[in-house]
Order: structure tokens, then sequence, then C-alpha cells
């Protein structure tokens, strides 16, 4: 490479000697410097209707229309420049800027790659190299690139600040405190840093060594909220640690139970039948000062922390044992998540393919408990009104007779795509059928931008607009549980077209409460529902892709979910709509008295009874 870049260079030193072109190269260089974008492409342009082969015009053209917002134009011409000149590092700098800011992570990867064997000593282009990896997901090569980036330029701390990072997300703790710790000995006075270190140890169980670390950080930084969280946390594992455990001890439990997540909801529903179970304990936020609806109460004895988190968020307390109670909705964990789940005494699932995603991972299968979670029947005292919908035409959702309901985050597991494309094939204007779509929680701004691009590729993906097909009414904004409530009664049809799930509380809140259901067989569904009970939809495992593209879900990375049969969905609707299928025998009595909560509860406490735990 460095022989090629050597006869580009005579290459260009020959045409600056005598060229007209090259006074036409520096007046548009000239013509960039100061600012004035459009006269410079309109200089490049000129070069390249006389000589289409100057990859020096090609790079200033590219780099040009890039600062002018045109992208795919710069990409293009960046593109030829790179095949003219393969080894051209200015080339191939900014064409891995461009590709980067387009997210387009293969073909930056690619570039960056070459550009690592042109410039094999550049710190620059191995952290470019691990910020790619990161964006899709290969956290394990991202770390490997960062690690090269700061043994090239030791002495910044943010090349060690930016590795442990990287090493926390990829589970190996131990790594990343050594790196924080670097980063914060080259650059003390950084409080972000020292926050970071903390939170690494707390995962570590360092509990003293990090009260320590958050300490330090709140007097560089007393503003730093994070910090003043850790300490809080800090000291509320030391009284719980403190507490000396006795037979039939209460319950330490942490979880993000005060915000609107899956997680969230369940860690609830399971304080809130523990309580009534009159089993001490104290509930711990994920930050550690959260109040949520009721007295959370003092320490109490405890023989083991609760984590109802990700294995990356869990935390461990000296002389207690980690419970995790998790999920996961592919056929095998992450790698991540097997790193950090070594340090749970138990890994508690709620249905048998979490359990088998863990096991598929090669963790110990002896430490792995199933416990099903409960369903949410309605709740006539705290449900709210059924809320008055109307389509896109003005007509009332109430007046349809099939009303089918859809609520997801707006990620790509939950398969989106797919369930347009099913309602695009399987509907018509003429039918008497509405999708309510609740999607998301209204605090993306980036929300309707991106929804509209899926549906557009969606449309054209199927070769239908969504006009020619039955009304979608859409909802972006976050419900309470009693609104959540009255969003179902307003539907008789709930169906997913989900890759995978843990559990789906709203799909099973939604049969408890007698409306039908169609679900994938695959994932958590098959725990709880069957034939008698739900239209189930065949499903196959598949490399888990972003919606139209080859590119890997970030999350999921070199990972398998479950792509729903769209043929065998699309022909249910069609049924149920025509009156061709009446369906199975309601969920509910099935869901209601097979999935309480107190059971769930009580399956729990067994759990850790049989361990030793309480």
């Amino acid at each position: 490479m460095a022989r090629i870049a050597a006869e580009i260079a005579a290459a260009v030193a020959r045409r600056a000697a005598g060229g007209v072109m090259t006074d036409g190269i520096e007046a548009a260089s000239r013509l960039y410097g100061a600012g004035r974008l459009t006269e410079a492409i309109d200089a490049c342009r000129a070069v390249l209707a006389v000589e289409p082969g100057r990859f020096d015009a090609l790079n200033l053209l590219g780099a040009a229309l890039f600062s002018t917002g045109q992208d795919g134009a710069a990409r293009e011409a960046l593109c030829d420049a790179v095949r003219i000149a393969p080894g051209h590092a200015a080339a191939l700098t900014n064409l891995c800027i461009v590709l980067q800011h387009r997210r387009d992570w293969p073909a930056a990867a690619r570039a960056l790659r070459t550009l690592a064997a042109v410039q094999p000593e550049s710190a620059a282009v191995c952290s470019r190299l691990g910020t790619v990896s990161q964006e899709t997901g290969d956290l394990d090569a991202s770390a490997r690139f960062l690690l090269r980036a700061a043994r090239l330029d030791p002495g910044p701390s943010v090349q060690w600040h930016n590795l442990g990072l990287i090493r926390m997300l990829a589970g190996d703790m131990a790594a990343a405190s050594r790196d924080l710790r670097r980063a914060v000995a080259i650059a003390p006075e950084g409080a972000v840093a020292q926050v970071q270190l903390g939170e690494t140890l707390l995962r570590l169980g360092r509990v003293d060594e990090a009260a320590g670390v958050f300490g330090r950080a709140l007097r560089l930084d007393p503003t730093a909220t994070d910090a003043a969280n850790g300490l809080t946390r800090c000291a509320r594992y030391r009284a719980i640690g403190s507490a000396a455990p006795v037979s039939g001890s209460g319950l330490a439990i942490r979880g993000a139970f005060t915000s609107a997540t899956g997680y969230g909801r369940f860690c609830q529903r399971f304080i809130r039948t523990l309580r009534r179970r009159t089993v001490p304990l104290q509930a711990i936020g994920i930050f550690g000062p959260e109040s949520w609806e009721e007295d959370l109460g003092p320490p109490v004895p405890a023989k083991a922390l609760v984590n109802f988190l990700i294995p990356l968020a869990v935390e461990r307390v000296p002389g207690l044992a980690t419970v995790t109670f998790t999920m996961f909705e592919g056929t095998r964990i992450p790698p991540a998540w097997r790193r950090q789940s070594e340090h749970s005494d138990l890994i508690v699932v709620p249905s048998e393919s979490s359990r088998v995603a863990w096991a598929a991972q090669g963790f110990p299968e002896d430490r792995l408990r199933v416990c099903p979670l409960g369903v949410d029947p309605e709740d006539g005292a705290a449900a709210g009104p059924v809320p008055i919908l109307v389509d896109p035409c003005g007509r009332r959702v109430s007046s349809y007779r099939h009303r089918f309901l859809n609520v997801s985050d707006f990620i790509p597991r939950k398969n989106i795509d797919g369930l347009l494309r099913v309602w695009l094939r399987g509907t018509a204007p003429a039918d008497d059928a509405v999708l309510i779509l609740k999607l998301g929680n209204g605090k993306n701004p980036a929300f309707g931008a991106e929804l509209g691009d899926l549906v557009r590729r969606t449309e054209a993906a199927v070769g239908k607009r969504m006009a020619d097909a039955a009304p979608v009414v859409l909802i972006n904004q976050l419900l309470s549980d009693a609104d959540m409530t009255g969003l179902m009664r307003a539907a008789n049809h709930y169906w997913s077209m989900s890759h995978g799930e843990g559990w789906d509380l709203p799909l099973s809140k939604a049969g408890a409460m007698g409306l039908s259901l169609i679900a994938p067989r695959h994932s958590a569904y098959v725990d709880y529902l069957d034939d008698r009970v739900a239209r189930l939809i065949p499903s196959a495992v598949r490399p888990a892709r972003l919606p139209y593209s080859g590119q890997a879900y970030p999350p999921f990375h070199g990972l398998d979910w479950w792509d729903p049969d769209e043929d065998a969905a699309a022909d249910i609707l069609t049924a149920i709509i025509r009156g061709d299928d009446t369906g199975p025998t309601s969920a509910r009595d099935h869901l209601v008295q097979g999935f309480p909560w107190s059971r769930a509860a009580d399956r729990l406490l067994a759990i850790l009874d049989d361990a030793g735990l309480r």
C-alpha cells in the first residue's frame, strides 16, 4: 500500500508541475477553504469534466458535497476517488466520515479496515473502528480496536475511558475497572470517569471502594447526580449487608420499578404481591433514591439481593447472594450477558425459552430456575374509560366489528414492519376492521420520521399503499396503567408479530381481559398459550436483522430470533375479518386461573427457599 501511495503522490506532483487542471484544483481548494462550497463544487466538476479520473478532484468534491448536506452524492464521489486511489489516506478518511454519518456501518467498517492497512499505527483509525463495531453490536471487536488505540496513544485519558465503557457493555467488569482507573489516574479532575468507575465497582461487589470513588466524584462536581445516587446505593447495601440474616428473613429487591418498562411493571407486581404476603422486604431503585407509591421500608435482614434487571445492570453486595430475575428474547443470550451472569448465584427467568437461551450460551443449568410471571386481568376500580378513537377518515373505532390492537416499543424486535406488511396484504378499505397501533411513549423526537420511512419501505415491499388497506389508528404517547386498560377495552383482538418475547405483559393482559389472541408460536408465548386459547402463527429461527437490511440488529449481534410466517398470519387475519374463523376458546380463564401473580410470588419464594436464600 505504501508503494501505491508513493506512486499517487508522484503523479500529483507531475500534474502540479505544469497542468492547467492543477490550477483548477487549487482554485477549488481555495473556494472550499473560504466556505464558498457551491463554487467549490462547480470548480471540481469543471476539472472532472475534462479529466474524469482525477482522484484529488473527486476527493475535494466529496468533501464539499458532504459539507452542503449532500451525503449520497458525497459518498459516490468519494467511492470513485478510493477506487482510483485505494491507498489515499485523505480520501479514505473522508469516505469513512461520510459512511459513519450515513450510519452505513458495514461499509464504514470496510473502509476503515482499508485505512488501517494504510495507516497501521493510527490510534484515531483504531478508535473509529471501535466506534463502528460498537454501533453494529460487536462489542468484543470494539474492545479489541479500542485497546489497540489506547496502546498506540496511551497518553489521553479519553482512550482508556472509552475502552472502559465498552468493556462494561461487554460484561468484562474487571477489565473495565482497570481501564477506568487508568483514565482517572491520567485526568484525576474528571468526575464522569470517577462515577463510571464507581458503577463498575458496584457490579463487582466492591461497595466500600465504590463509595470512596463516588465521594471523590461528588467533591469534584457537587452537582453530579449519578455520584450522589451511587453513594445512596452504597449506604443501603451496607445497611442490608450489616443486618444479620436469620431463618425466614426478608428480601432485598433492586429494580427499575419507577419506569414504564416491562421490567418496571413486573417488578411492581412482585413487590405488591409479596407485601400482601407480609414478606418483609426493602426495595431499592435502579438509581438508589427513587420512591414509588408506598413506603418501601427500612433495611431488612436478607440473605440475597434479588435484581429485577438485565445482567449488565446487576450490582452485588458483599455477604449476600446475588439473584438475577431477567429474560431474553432470542435463542441464545449475548456473550456480554453470559459474562456478567457468571456473578449471579441464581438466574431466574419467566419462560423455558429464556432458560434455554442461557443454557445455549454455556451458563450452568444448575443455576437456572424458571418462575412464570403473572397476568393482569382488568381491574374495574383502576380501569380508565374506553377512549374515543377515530380512524383517519373520522369514523369511530368502536363502530368497527374487528378491532385489532398491538402495543409495542418502536424497536426492530417487535417486527412492526412485518405487522404492517401482513395488514397491507390481508385487508382492504372496505373491510369492517381497524388496527390500533400503540407505539413508543412519545419521547423519541425522531419517531415520526423513522415510522414514516418504515411505512414507505413497507408499501414498496408489498406494492400497496396504506390507503388501500383497512385503516390504522396510531397512538404514540405514554399511558398510565388505567389508560392502558381502557385502550385494551377498545379492542377485541390482540395481535403480535414479535420476533421474540421474554413474556409480553400487554398480550397476556389482553388475553386475561378476554380479547382474542393472535401470536407467533415461539419464545415465551408457548409457555402460556396453545391452540385451545389462541391463534398461533408458525415461526422459523432466523438471524436477527434490521428491517429491510442485511445488517444485524445491534443488541442481537451474531444471534438468532424468530420470523413469524407472514403468509399464515395474513390467512388468519383474512379469515377473522371474513367471518370464516370463529376462533378458539377465550384465553381469559386459562390465564387468570393459571397465571395469577400470587402463584408467581409463591414460586419465587419457593426458589429462594430451596436455594437456602431466605
